[in-house]
């Protein structure tokens, strides 16, 4: 869903031509199928960390077998393409480039998910694409503060959900050889560099927001650091013994934060 969000955000003012909806369209069923793909595909292989950490995804608690899902990750990644190709070039060769980032991400002998800064990269270089492709499918140009608002979203999944994902799963993680900062560092230092990360965004934005003329973008700004502050807030009570439930409360507060200003955006576009 927050995929979604991030796509459709470039025509949450209405101001998409008619002539775009179409395209609209078929490029949200192919971000959709891509998303799923990268997605399925990383259950697979994830699924001896999933284990070792008590997920419930679906590969890892055996509700979708292995071979079901690798295959189903290799048709979604197909159709992907091909719906993308029906709505462009360019837009065919974006979901092509999210499409080898989430198998970067995940396949054996590259795993960029075994590292932090690997991580961040993918996850950075997944927005940007994300918001990209909601651009060329709608058929608008990338103003300033959508620009603003873009890069701070895909600093806020980098630089912050992307460190705070691990904070519940470091015991497994170590077991199968990732070398992320929570395995590395320990959860408390890798939770004081999310916090600050997540305030020093959340005021930039706020920053860009005070300075810019363009309409739309407090809303999301305040949401963006008030979201920012509840993150940091609860990073200083984290600590490994705790429960999981308790090692995730950084990535909830991510989560919901993302959510909130998405929405905010989709009921107050900005221009």
């Amino acid at each position: 869903m927050i995929f979604l969000l991030r796509f459709l955000l470039p025509s949450a003012g209405g101001t998409v031509p008619g002539t775009a909806r179409p395209a609209l369209l078929l490029g949200a069923a192919a971000w959709a199928s891509a998303v799923a793909a990268v997605y399925l595909y990383n259950g697979v292989t994830d699924v001896g960390e999933d284990r070792s950490n008590g997920s419930v995804r679906p590969v890892a608690s055996g509700l979708l077998p292995l071979a079901t899902a690798l295959r189903a990750a290799g048709m979604l990644a197909a159709l992907a393409v091909v719906l993308g190709a029906l709505v462009s070039a360019k837009m065919c060769l974006v979901t092509a480039g999210f499409l080898l980032l989430g198998y970067g991400y995940s396949a054996p002998g590259i795993a960029l998910k075994r590292t932090t800064p690997g991580t961040i990269a993918v996850v950075i270089g997944g927005g940007a694409l994300t918001y990209l492709a909601g651009l060329l499918c709608a058929g608008l140009p990338l103003t300033p503060a959508v620009l603003a608002f873009c890069t701070a979203m895909c600093l806020w999944m980098g630089l912050v959900g992307a460190i705070a994902k691990d904070f519940s799963d470091a015991a497994g993680d170590a077991r199968h050889g990732r070398r992320n900062w929570t395995v590395l560092h320990g959860a408390r230092a890798t939770a004081l560099l999310a916090a600050v990360s997540a305030v020093t965004i959340g005021a930039g934005l706020l920053v860009c927001a005070l300075s810019s003329a363009g309409p739309g973008l407090l809303p999301p700004a305040v949401v963006l650091l008030g979201g920012a502050l509840a993150l940091a807030g609860v990073c200083p009570g984290l600590r490994q013994g705790g429960t999981r439930a308790e090692r995730r409360l950084p990535y909830r507060a991510f989560m919901i934060t993302q959510y909130a200003v998405h929405l905010v955006v989709l009921a107050h576009p900005i221009s």
